[in-house]
């Protein structure tokens, strides 16, 4: 099985959190609707290690517009080009992570988390 090395992998994910630069991530519930919209950074991830990218600002805070238990979420670049759905949303051991699944309107919700792992195989 082809691999990538460690100097590949970083360039990867270097370029691939440029790519979400102003963008959004908005969580959803299992029937995908919106439950919170993050709005990311100028520099939305750090630098790459270990071919692994960190948003950055964490924790960012958002108030809620709908009800319901957090799912999913979607990323999405700042003009809509590009996105990424059904990122993986949890309290520890997902892709993204809250302070709360359990979203009510109106309320203010924590991103603590959100990491992004470029592949070691091609």
């Amino acid at each position: 099985m082809a691999t990538k090395n460690a100097a590949l992998r970083n360039q990867m994910a270097d370029d691939f959190g440029a790519l979400w630069d102003v963008g959004t991530l908005v969580i959803r519930d299992a029937s995908n609707n919106v439950l919170v919209t993050f709005n990311l950074g100028a520099t939305a991830f750090g630098n790459a290690s270990d071919g692994a990218i960190a948003a950055s600002g964490t924790p960012l805070s958002s108030v809620a517009t709908g009800t319901g238990t957090a799912d999913n979420a979607i990323l999405s670049s700042s003009e809509g080009t590009y996105q990424i759905t059904a990122l993986s949303v949890g309290l520890s051991a997902a892709q993204v992570i809250l302070d709360n699944l359990s979203i009510n309107s109106g309320q203010t919700v924590n991103l603590t988390s959100f990491t992004w792992t470029e592949s070691e195989t091609v």
